[in-house]
Formats: structure tokens, sequence, C-alpha cells
């Protein structure tokens, strides 16, 4: 989704999925690393508990998510990444205007933010799709706050009403609408928090028409660099918790066992960004796979679960 607002390369595109795929390895493995020099200095004395360790770790983390996916919250991290979707018409008499609305991808959906106050005191509403891009029934507002950071440091929360098919704010927004905005959602039971920016700019006048397309450039690269560091970012600091108890299961090999393990976990991660990644810009998200994706969670924790008890039966 970055990659087609931001006009990527398919080359581009695979080429920023492995940089922050390798950042997300990254983390992984220095959190194995702590794991691994841990369980080595004290293998000496209680080594013949690890398997038990590990595997009932596995199996803790496995029902983790068996319980989330019976409960629909599925797997999920912390999400930053805003997305400029496209051109408005919130016209500010004396306070310029906003020229775009706030794309935001969520763990399990996609909302839109914006300011409306056609013919109406300005409120900020969500509109809602599922990840093919679908409009989508909208959640319960009680489950979304906003709240506005101004510059001067000045913050505001914001609770939502109801409406058919999108939230609208109980609160006016007060001018300027230039802000920082955290949207925060429970969803599922879990508290997610997404940041965009809104800035008001002048209205453009005849003489500085020529210089549109040059600050056109300039914000599009701007937006290129937030895409590509929110990305890095997103998977950087979202390790693979899963795979930290395998580290334990690997302790009585020593450095030996943690690089092998370490190798499985960077082929297995970056292969499976890198292929999916093609296949998506191949055209697979035309294929419904939401049927699939849906027991993403239940398959994971069996998996889990089913490696923790081969580590018990077969270590111990």
């Amino acid at each position: 989704m970055a990659a087609r607002t931001q006009k990527w390369s398919k080359a581009k595109t695979l080429g920023i999925t492995a940089i922050a795929g390798g950042g997300h390895v990254l983390l992984t493995t220095l959190l194995g690393v702590v794991i691994v020099w841990m369980g080595i200095a004290l293998d000496k004395k209680i080594g013949h508990w690890f398997p038990i360790v590990a595997g009932g770790a596995l199996i803790l983390f496995g029902l983790y998510y068996i319980v989330q996916h019976l409960r629909g919250g599925g797997h999920g991290h912390s999400h930053f990444l805003p997305h400029k979707h496209q051109h408005g018409e919130h016209n500010h008499e004396g306070h310029g205007h906003h020229d775009e609305t706030q794309r935001i991808v969520g763990a399990h959906d996609i909302f839109e933010l914006s300011v409306f106050e056609t013919g109406v005191p300005p409120r900020f509403r969500l509109h809602f799709f599922n990840l093919s891009g679908k409009p989508a029934a909208a959640p319960e507002a009680a489950t979304v706050k906003l709240k506005t950071i101004r510059p001067d440091g000045k913050a505001q929360l914001f609770t939502f009403r109801q409406n058919d098919t999108f939230l609208e704010s109980v609160d006016e927004i007060p001018e300027p609408h230039e802000f920082s905005v955290e949207v925060i959602r429970d969803e599922h039971g879990h508290p997610h928090t997404y940041k965009v920016e809104f800035k008001e700019h002048d209205h453009v006048h005849t003489e500085e028409k020529n210089a549109a397309p040059k600050q056109a450039s300039r914000a599009f690269q701007s937006s290129d660099r937030v895409a590509i560091l929110g990305l890095v970012t997103l998977l950087t600091f979202s390790p693979c918790e899963g795979f930290l108890p395998v580290y334990l299961t690997g302790i009585a090999f020593g450095w030996a066992g943690f690089v092998l393990l370490s190798v499985i976990l960077a082929s297995g991660t970056l292969l499976g960004m890198m292929i999916f990644t093609w296949l998506t810009l191949a055209g697979m998200e035309k294929l419904n796979l939401s049927s699939v994706e849906k027991f993403e969670g239940l398959v994971m924790g069996v998996l889990l679960s089913l490696l923790g008890i081969g580590v018990m039966l077969f270590e111990v």
C-alpha cells in the first residue's frame, strides 16, 4: 500500500521490504543473544529445566494466539504508518486549507481521518475499510479516542459518536487546524496508537503558482522518507516474540545452536516477506484471501503449542 501511494517501482519496494525485514530480524536476534547468553551462564546449574521452560513458554504463546483467534483478535503489533490519500475540500476562511485526508493502515483494517466542515462546524470523521480497501462498518464509538497536540504543546482529547457509515467527533475542532494527532483504538482488547500530522497552508496566489510544482516535488520526497522510515520503524520495533522461546531450546547447543536458529529466522522471515510482497505486486491482492487470513492466529497458536509439546517430550 505504501508502494502504491508513493508510486515505488517493484525493485524499490522489494528493497525497502528487505531493509525493514532486516531490522525486524536484527532486533529479534539481539533479544536472542540476551536469552542465550543468560542461558549458557545458567546451563550448568539449571540446564535440565530449560526444555521444560522453553516448551512451556511455547505452549503459553500458542494458547495466547488461539485465545486471541477465538476472541477475534488475531495477531497484531504497534503501527505507525500514515498515508496521504487524497486532496480534500476543507477551506478555512482566513486560516488556509488542508490538502489531504490521512489514510492509516490499522492492525485489522484501514481507516481514513479527515476534518469535515462543509456547511457545519469542523469535526473529525473516521471512515473504515477492510484490508482489501472495501468500505467496512465503523466500530463502536467507545473503542476510539483521538488526541490533538498543538505546536505549543497543548493537548485536547476527542471522543466519538456513532453514525451510519462513519464515526464523528463529539466536540468541534478549534482553529487553527494544525496539530499532531494520536488516534487511540481498542482493537479486540488491545490498545493501538496511530500518529499523523495535520498542517494548514496559505492559499496559493497567482504569483506563487509557478513555485507549486517544486513545492509538490519536495512534499512528495518528504512523504517518501516518512513512509520508508515508518515501515522500517514499524517492523524493527515489532520483534518476533513467538521465536524467542525457540532460542531457549537451542541453549544446550551453545552459540553454534544460536547461529543456526538465527540463520533459519533470517532466511524464513526475509524470504517470506519478499515472496509475498512480490506476489502482491504481481496482483495476488485481487484474490479474496480473507477466509484464509482469519485463521492466521489459530494456525500460529497450534504450531507453537505442538512445538512446545515436542520440546518437552523429546528434550526432557
